[in-house]
């Protein structure tokens, strides 16, 4: 059986962590893989550690999987919430529990830190994903998403 652990990320990481984010914005229908910005990004919050945390899953040494856990606060909760803005464990990774395994970290890590809530964005019609969430407790929120991209004018 393979050592699987769950740890935080360090720059050391973020070369595999965009390769993972390149495979999960080949999913998503509103992103396009753009590995400068990924690794740029990447770099940002590991550098403002109060503003987010990058947590990865190695099977042994390699990353097979990463969670990107932004920090806010929700007025509508009264205290700190987490937005996991990415969440992605390898295509040759799953279906063997490690995406199970690295969101119960993130519970824990989050109740123990005083989080009282995670988010997270699903695209509409990927099923898999819904199912996967829910099965973890997730419920669905009337909320839906806009964004205005201030680098495309108006």
């Amino acid at each position: 059986m393979p050592q699987i652990s769950v740890q935080k990320a360090t720059f050391a990481d973020v070369p595999a962590m965009a390769s993972l984010l390149d495979e999960l914005f080949r999913l998503e229908k509103d992103f396009v893989p753009e590995r400068d910005k990924q690794v740029r990004g990447l770099e940002m919050i590991l550098a403002h550690p109060d503003r987010g945390r990058l947590l990865v899953l190695k099977e042994a040494e390699a990353v097979i999987g990463m969670a990107n856990l932004l920090f806010s606060v929700s007025t509508a909760e009264g205290g700190p919430v987490i937005v996991l803005e990415d969440f992605i464990i390898s295509g040759a990774a799953r279906g063997k529990g490690y995406g199970r395994l690295l969101m119960e970290h993130i519970f824990i890590m989050a109740r123990e830190e005083g989080f009282l809530r995670v988010t997270v964005l699903v695209d509409a019609d990927n099923g898999p994903a819904h199912d996967f969430y829910r099965r973890l407790g997730y419920g669905r929120s009337n909320m839906i998403c806009y964004r205005h991209h201030l680098s495309r004018g108006t």
